[in-house]
């Protein structure tokens, strides 16, 4: 049973949430809080191994508060369950430690994958968030690929599995055989290496 803390300015919001994890087996909650000293003060006194937070509320500062967390106590999974889907916001919170990012308009199924991905100390991102890559783009040629696609693509160049671009963008596995399957239909190409070839020929993918 994972023992998990809410917190959330919006008591409603927990409750709901509490009791949606309470048909599932899985989980028990264990305390709710609705700032940052209730908080504290539950993880001194209670085995909690998840946190559930919202990312946006009024009296607390959700990435300072991650960061000092995952300092004191490096075992605790954080799920980040938010309105929010602001790309800068949700990269401040996994940086500064979160495990996970869930938006509040995911279904129950994938609110159950997302606690127990990072229960199991795994990573997880909403498929719904493009989260904006930082690096500096190469020259390039135009492609007919969207950014996420070309990301994949470019992965695919440096010979990583499904499995370890999903672990690498924070998506499924089946959202990057998606992408893969888009991928090789907008470039008229049906291996990597034909990729590859692709890239050869006409230059960098688009980024």
């Amino acid at each position: 049973m994972c023992r998990i803390v809410l917190l959330d300015d919006h008591r409603v919001v927990m409750e709901s949430f509490a009791n949606l994890l309470a048909t599932s087996g899985e989980f028990e909650v264990v305390g709710m809080a609705t700032d940052r000293l209730s908080l504290e003060d539950m993880l001194k006194t209670r085995a909690v191994d998840l946190l559930v937070t919202d990312l946006v509320m009024p009296s607390v500062n959700s990435t300072d508060l991650i960061r000092m967390l995952k300092g004191q106590y490096p075992t605790l999974a954080i799920l980040v369950l938010s309105g929010s889907d602001d790309p800068a916001q949700i990269r401040q919170a996994m940086q500064a430690g979160a495990n996970g990012f869930v938006t509040k308009t995911a279904d129950k199924t994938e609110l159950f994958d997302a606690l127990r991905a990072v229960a199991t100390g795994r990573r997880y991102m909403d498929t719904r968030v493009i989260l904006l890559d930082e690096k500096p783009a190469a020259t390039v040629v135009e492609t007919p690929l969207t950014e996420r696609e070309a990301e994949v693509a470019r992965l695919i160049l440096d010979e990583l599995s499904s499995n370890q671009i999903a672990e690498r963008l924070f998506i499924s596995f089946n959202t990057v055989e998606t992408h893969r399957k888009r991928i090789y239909q907008k470039l008229g190409i049906t291996t990597a290496l034909g990729l590859m070839k692709y890239a050869l020929q006409r230059g960098a993918i688009r980024l």
